[in-house]
């Protein structure tokens, strides 16, 4: 999906209405399990012969058994003032940076936080509902061509994620109707009045974007955009994978009393050790 995204820039409102169907479809099935994904994003939408969407990389995904917390995004919920001192960009040099590192992200070991429900960030435990958060920026970015809260670096964006009451805007030179403004504006919101918070599914069937979906019957239709597939050995729809080098300054030496944050290399990096594989104890050191 990240790849058809950068291709096409924006989507029409039908496509945007059959992927998203899809993928909420996907997040329900796993809520329905017990688990929360916690990674939804384009990067993770994968698309199979069909053109049909395939939900992705489970290294997040946790069981809904207990109050789920994070050291993931620690620093960010501790970034000081000083770090956010980028200028606010245009609707036209947002979609620009956004597409220009969009590629070299996803590759990278550098993440953003451009998906990430903001109760995520508070580290005071969240549930399912941080899923359906990342489905409505996911709807925002098909249609809008970026993200709602994208920016020049990761601090200024976690900074517009946690005030999203007044920076989930919609720029006036990109139409859309007014039915999918007010699914985008459903899905990030409070998690307690988020769409699909309550009730899943039957809340997302009743939305007026969603007219007209045969929920029981989508994977059986014909994809919004079709995928070709010439052969077996066929991997023209396969992206190339660049090497990225990666530029990181050295961390600054502390003065006396001052605290150092950790490096934001490591944000959304979504590595997690199986509880399984570590059953035998810790190696003991020779």
């Amino acid at each position: 999906m990240m790849t058809l995204l950068m291709k096409k820039d924006t989507l029409s409102e039908e496509c945007t209405q059959f992927y998203i169907a899809e993928t909420a479809l996907a997040i329900d099935s796993i809520h329905k399990l017990g688990f929360i994904h916690r990674d939804i994003k384009p990067d993770n939408l994968l698309l199979d012969a069909r053109g049909h969407i395939k939900l992705s990389d489970f290294g997040l995904c946790t069981g809904l058994k207990k109050s789920h917390r994070t050291d993931f995004y620690r620093d960010l919920s501790q970034a000081k003032p000083s770090d956010f001192t980028s200028s606010p960009m245009d609707s036209k040099r947002r979609a620009e940076s956004w597409k220009k590192n969009r590629r070299a992200l996803a590759y990278s070991t550098v993440g953003t936080p451009d998906y990430i429900a903001p109760e995520v960030f508070l580290q005071t435990g969240y549930g399912p509902a941080c899923d359906w958060w990342s489905l409505g920026v996911i709807m925002y970015e098909m249609l809008i061509g970026y993200p709602p809260f994208c920016s020049e670096n990761p601090q200024e964006t976690y900074r517009k994620v946690m005030n999203w009451r007044e920076t989930l805007t919609f720029p006036p030179e990109v139409p859309i109707s007014e039915e999918a403004k007010e699914t985008i504006v459903r899905f990030c919101c409070e998690a307690e009045r988020r769409l699909g918070s309550q009730r899943g599914m039957d809340e997302l069937k009743l939305a007026p974007f969603f007219r007209g979906v045969d929920w029981d019957h989508i994977r059986e239709r014909p994809a919004a955009i079709p995928v070709e597939v010439r052969s077996i050995d066929d991997t023209s729809n396969f992206d190339d994978f660049p090497d990225v080098k990666l530029e990181i300054p050295a961390a600054p030496l502390p003065q006396d009393g001052e605290v150092i944050y950790k490096d934001w290399v490591f944000i959304n990096y979504t590595f997690k050790r199986f509880e399984g594989l570590t059953q035998r104890g810790t190696p003991t050191k020779k």
